[in-house]
Order: C-alpha cells, then sequence, then structure tokens
C-alpha cells in the first residue's frame, strides 16, 4: 500500500502497559483489532497517545512489531521513530527497517530548540538514509520548534517527505501550507492531530485526522469523516455529538497533568469496556483514582458502549 492510499481516521494508537511498563501485547492486539473492526482508515503507533517518550526503545519496537503482526495488512500503518536527535531517530529506523510499515514518522529533534535550516538537515538525512516514507510529525508544544509551513513544502518538492501529521492546532498552519502544495503542483498529505476536524478535514485541506480519542470511539470518528466526505450534514452531527462527549473521559481527573487525564481516562475506560487487561499509565503520568474511575460507566453508556467490568 503506498502512501498515496492513506486518507481518513488514523488512531494513534494506546501503548497498553503491564504495572512493570512492559508492553501488555495481548492487550495491544485486542486494542488494534477492535479499532480495525470498528472501521479506521489506518493506525499510527508509537506517538504521543502511545507514551513513546516514557518507553525504552526496545519497548517502542516490540510495540511496534506486535501491532504490524496484528494488522497483517489490513490497514497502513505509520511508525513514529523519533528521538532527541538526528542520529538517534535514524537509529530507530534502521532498527523498524525489517518491520513491514508503511511510512515512518519523525519529530524535530527535541530538548534543544532548533532553527528551520537544521530541520532542512535533520529530515534530509533520515530520508536519505532510510528507504522508507517520511512523515513530518509537527507537535511544537512538546519538541520546542515548529517546523515551517515553506520547510514542509521544500522538502515535499524534493521527496524527502510524504506526508505530515499536524498537531500544532486545529488547522491554521494548512492555510499557508496549502497554498504552497497548490502553487508548487506537491503532491504531500496532510493530516490534523485533532478531533475537531474529524468531520470536516477536507474543508481546510486535510486528507484526514489522527485524533487520540477514536482510541475509545473508533466507529464515531470513522463514520464522521466518511460523512463529511460525502456531505451527509446529519451523519456528521451525529458523529461530532458522540466524539464530544467520549472527550468527558479525560475531565474525570482531579488532579495530575492534561495528558495523564487523557491517557488514564482513556485506559481505563477500555478497561471497564473489556478491550485492555491492563490500564497503566507511565511514571509519573498519574493514573485515574478508584473514585475517578466511577464515573466512566456512565459516560459508556452514554456512547452505547459495552461495561464488561
Amino acid at each position: 500500500m503506498t502512501n498515496k492510499n492513506i486518507k481518513g481516521v488514523v488512531v494513534p494508537i494506546l501503548t497498553p502497559l503491564n504495572s512493570d511498563e512492559t508492553v501488555d501485547t495481548k492487550s495491544l492486539r485486542k486494542l488494534t483489532n477492535y479499532l480495525i473492526e470498528n472501521g479506521v482508515h489506518g493506525i499510527w503507533i508509537s506517538g504521543t497517545t502511545g507514551e513513546f517518550a516514557s518507553l525504552s526503545d526496545h519497548e517502542r519496537l516490540v510495540s511496534i512489531d506486535t501491532l504490524v503482526d496484528e494488522v497483517s495488512g489490513r490497514v497502513p500503518v505509520i511508525g513514529n521513530i523519533s528521538g532527541p536527535s538526528t542520529e538517534l531517530s535514524l537509529k530507530m529506523a534502521r532498527e523498524v527497517a525489517e518491520i513491514k510499515l508503511d511510512g515512518i514518522a519523525v519529530t524535530p529533534p527535541y530538548y534543544y530548540p532548533h532553527s528551520q535550516d537544521e530541520l532542512l538537515d535533520h529530515y534530509r538525512y533520515i530520508s536519505d538514509k532510510s528507504s522508507m516514507p517520511l512523515w513530518i510529525y509537527n507537535i511544537p508544544q512538546t519538541v520546542k520548534t515548529a517546523v515551517a509551513p515553506l520547510t514542509m513544502a521544500t522538502l515535499a518538492t524534493e521527496g524527502a517527505v510524504v506526508g505530515v501529521k499536524d498537531s500544532s492546532g486545529t488547522g491554521e498552519l494548512l492555510a499557508e501550507l496549502n497554498v504552497l502544495c497548490e502553487q508548487g503542483d506537491i503532491s504531500f498529505l496532510r493530516f490534523l492531530g485533532t478531533l475537531y476536524r474529524t468531520t470536516n478535514s477536507g474543508g481546510v485541506g486535510a486528507h484526514g485526522v489522527i485524533p487520540a480519542i477514536a482510541n475509545l470511539v473508533p466507529k464515531a470518528a470513522s463514520e464522521g469523516w466518511e460523512a463529511g466526505e460525502i456531505g451527509d450534514a446529519e451523519a456528521c452531527k451525529r458523529a461530532n455529538a458522540q466524539l464530544l462527549s467520549a472527550v468527558k473521559i479525560s475531565r474525570l481527573a482531579k488532579s495530575g497533568g492534561p495528558n495523564a487525564a487523557s491517557l488514564s481516562g482513556l485506559k481505563s475506560a477500555l478497561k471497564i469496556m473489556g478491550v485492555l487487561d491492563n490500564d497503566t499509565v507511565s511514571r509519573p503520568l498519574r493514573p485515574l483514582t478508584s473514585e475517578e474511575r466511577q464515573g466512566i460507566p456512565k459516560i459508556l453508556e452514554e456512547l452505547n458502549l459495552p461495561v464488561a467490568v
């Protein structure tokens, strides 16, 4: 499957963890099938939602290998191989070279802020040394450096990159990027890392979305995107209602940071549904308390999702 075929809802899959923070491969396989059986169009593995920055390279490789094996070609899979430097990202790219990914994604190097010239060198170097289609993962709120639209367009023109996951907002960056791609007749896949464009991503020039909430409600997300493509306003309205109800899961935590609230809520909900066996999050992310978990069944009932435990 070529990258030109990738569109729609690509889920940034959670990484189920055992209590010792090793990958719970059994739960990962169950979650993978839950997503595919509910119509998702692709999977993004070892991303921010997958807690990649908290896991060892070994555990990241276990998660990627397990997922690709379970997917078995049913949907495209993009693997995030980002590291804090160009060489460390390339090292991970070489590690996954024998795994049948449909592409790899890389953030700018993190810890130090970088110039656009340095980012050009970063992506060119990895592209030159790797045979897999390369995606830009633009998430400046966690890596300090944003990839500018002109930098993306330049790399795409050179054939160094094939697409971008833009998690910097809800589509603002695409206003400039779309113009650059149109003027330069550049083929470049554009995905947004937000749920708020699920039913109208095409309206802002995106080929799809990569929303974390789709781990919980993959059917609503995929059907909502498909409804948006054909202009079914009523179906879009129903899907958006489901997506917004699902977001309540991330508001159950009374303390801890926003990432912990979202990841803990999603994992605990999926455990209650019987999709995951564990709801462990990587330290120091804060898990939901027993009291906070008590709010999950009501939300699942609103979403017509099963309460198994």
